[in-house]
């Protein structure tokens, strides 16, 4: 696989040279929004990358799902149509399916928690990544995930009277039936569709993902029950990355990993106006009582079961469970 990259790199960089080319143009995909605070990360590095390469590598943006959705990003990227994406786990998950011991619902409890996960389990990450063919440049955190619905859910069963959205992931669909749930698989780019035309009646999504697309509009309660971070990361072809001059990669990963730093506490803060814009047009934000919290940790403990060692890789998921308990040994949480 090393070798094949490699070559291909190899490659890329006589064809570059043999046409005269100047610069390697990396066509990036996204679904952000165009204007979040993503997209503007992302054109912050686009312009970071071409100062220090004096314009030898640039960026070509494609926003708010010009590229098609994330599948249809990391299917592009293995044919060569595009080079880099930013996705989140849903998208990562499609190169390595490890990525989604991160993201199980209920199983990381905060910001502080999931940043010292995130970077115990990131070396094993970058590893599986790049032995299949990507470079992630940067990771970083989204916001967190919630269930937003047309009418109010504070318990499991309140849940299962509705239609919600979900990735079209088989096992992640069978363990949701399996504990009662109404999941409609569909691409993101038709969510607003499928609620307004009565497919779906709500999603798992973060308050600013919600509040960009106009979710609310027609999902107008938001449970109040942290599921999962979000989170995604910048990812570029490993023949692409390797077709940058060596001298300079250093210095792109140095930036790209600051943009990564730098954006997680725009996100916090813009998931914070989002909820309070959206309340001033109708948003509905329901509690959950501590009786309802306890439903809804028995639901999905005995939904992990189901999805062990089919959607969720069991070493990822062990390791996830080793750097939690370290953690929260540490800080006397339980």
């Amino acid at each position: 696989m090393r070798q094949t990259i490699r070559l291909s790199a190899l490659l890329l960089a006589l064809a570059m040279a043999a046409s005269g080319a100047d610069a390697l143009t990396i066509k990036l995909g996204s679904i952000v929004p165009k204007g979040s605070p993503w997209e503007q990360a992302l054109r912050r590095l686009s312009a970071e990358w071409a100062r220090i390469s004096d314009g030898a590598v640039t960026m070509q943006m494609y926003p708010a799902g010009a590229a098609g959705d994330e599948a249809d990003m990391i299917r592009k990227m293995r044919i060569g149509q595009i080079q880099a994406a930013l996705v989140t786990m849903s998208g990562l998950h499609k190169i390595w399916n490890g990525v989604k011991a991160l993201s199980y619902p209920l199983f990381i409890r905060d910001d502080a928690e999931f940043r010292y996960v995130m970077e115990g389990l990131w070396p094993l990450i970058d590893r599986e990544l790049e032995a299949r063919g990507f470079k992630a440049v940067f990771w970083s955190t989204g916001g967190w995930i919630y269930f937003f619905t047309r009418l109010a859910v504070t318990r499991p069963d309140d849940l299962r009277r509705q239609k919600v959205w979900v990735w079209g992931d088989p096992d992640e669909i069978l363990a949701w039936q399996s504990m009662g749930f109404q999941v409609v698989p569909l691409s993101s780019l038709d969510i607003m569709t499928s609620l307004t035309g009565g497919m779906i009646d709500g999603m798992m999504t973060s308050p600013l993902v919600a509040a960009s697309n106009q979710w609310f509009g027609v999902a107008s309660n938001m449970a109040g029950l942290r599921l999962s971070p979000l989170w995604g990361a910048l990812i570029v072809s490993l023949r692409t990355w390797e077709a940058v001059p060596a001298n300079l990669r250093p210095q792109l990963l140095e930036v790209a990993r600051k943009t990564g730093v730098e954006l997680a506490p725009e996100i916090a803060k813009a998931d914070e106006a989002a909820v309070a814009v959206m309340k001033k047009y109708g948003l509905r934000v329901n509690e959950i009582p501590p009786a309802a919290q306890a439903e809804w940790e028995d639901v999905v403990s005995r939904g992990l079961p189901l999805l062990e060692g089919t959607a969720y890789d069991r070493a990822a998921l062990a390791a996830a469970r080793k750097i939690i308990a370290e953690y929260r040994s540490a800080t006397g949480k339980r």
